[in-house]
């Protein structure tokens, strides 16, 4: 029977292989040691994984130079990862050329960010020009994302028009979020079909589809949809599956680690909802900390409770 082979005679393929197990499990430090291996050939798969630990550990300066190779090596998906990463360390220009690289190449997500870049440098209008461009040139992408903009800053209409046309252009994405903005309106349980075809595209989807289970009394089944999307790394699955533990289960620890997950994950209303525990469980000072970190974050409802807590210790 042969004997194991090391590390540095497996061929590339295992070592990626090995690589993507121990990223899966969040460890990136270890992932890197492999997917360096890797690469030492130039493989632009290999080069695209590194620069996923490396970006995940917040080395984005190392992310940088390795996405950039696996791009130039041949890697379409790295312009899109290049560009987030040159986000982070703030040479827009060059995450807007990285942005347009991945548009180029049909990369769905490529049209956010090269958006953001675009509001950055020259301003929300700049951005909504080139994206209303590109949508009126029967981009999907474009529309969806001219559709998300124009339903933040309240142009609900228009917002409605254009991602319509992104989901009958056939684009799961848009019209997973249809389905989402639907249930919003309507809570009408006959969207059940329209929100399971989302919740592998669009995570909202997954926590409109478990607010709909949670109406039809069908809570172990929402419960298990929202730990799966936890599992999968979907942030907005997390404040709803504390709400879930707290309000069904009557489980106010899970409740809370679910909230600070949420918190982590940088979703701003789990710090309100946290607050709201810690301040039903006596941790006055707890709460506070939370409503105000909500409050500052633009969470009116947090603010206000703030504003109440504080009259009563006063």
């Amino acid at each position: 029977m042969p004997a194991p082979r090391d590390d540095d005679d497996l061929d590339v393929d295992a070592l990626i292989d090995r690589g993507c197990e121990l990223a899966d499990l969040g460890e990136h430090e270890q992932a890197v040691v492999l997917f360096r291996r890797a690469a030492v050939g130039g493989d632009p798969v290999a080069l695209f994984d590194l620069g996923n630990s490396l970006s995940a550990l917040g080395r984005w300066a190392e992310a940088v130079e390795v996405h950039r190779e696996a791009a130039d090596a041949g890697e379409d998906d790295a312009w899109l990862n290049l560009a987030h990463d040159l986000r982070r360390l703030g040479p827009w220009a060059d995450a807007e050329h990285a942005a347009r690289q991945a548009v180029d190449c049909g990369d769905p997500n490529g049209w956010a960010v090269l958006a953001d870049t675009l509001r950055v440098q020259r301003g929300a209008a700049e951005a909504e020009r080139q994206l209303r461009g590109a949508a009126g040139r029967g981009n999907a992408s474009a529309a969806l994302e001219l559709a998300y903009d124009l339903r933040e800053s309240g142009r609900q209409l228009e917002a409605w028009h254009w991602v319509q046309v992104a989901a009958d252009a056939g684009d799961d994405v848009a019209a997973a979020t249809l389905a989402c903005w639907r249930w919003d309106e309507t809570r009408d349980p006959s969207l059940e079909p329209l929100l399971r075809a989302g919740v592998a595209v669009y995570e909202h989807a997954r926590t409109s589809l478990s607010h709909l289970l949670r109406g039809t009394d069908r809570v172990e089944e929402a419960r298990a949809l929202l730990e799966e999307g936890a599992l999968h790394g979907e942030v907005a699955s997390w404040l709803p599956l504390g709400n879930l533990y707290r309000d069904e289960l009557d489980d106010d620890i899970a409740a809370e680690a679910a909230y600070r997950a949420g918190i982590e994950g940088g979703d701003l209303h789990s710090h309100h909802n946290l607050g709201v525990l810690l301040l039903d469980a006596g941790d006055v000072d707890g709460a506070i900390e939370h409503f105000s970190i909500a409050a500052a974050g633009g969470d009116d409802l947090a603010a206000r409770v703030l504003r109440e807590v504080l009259a009563e210790e006063d």
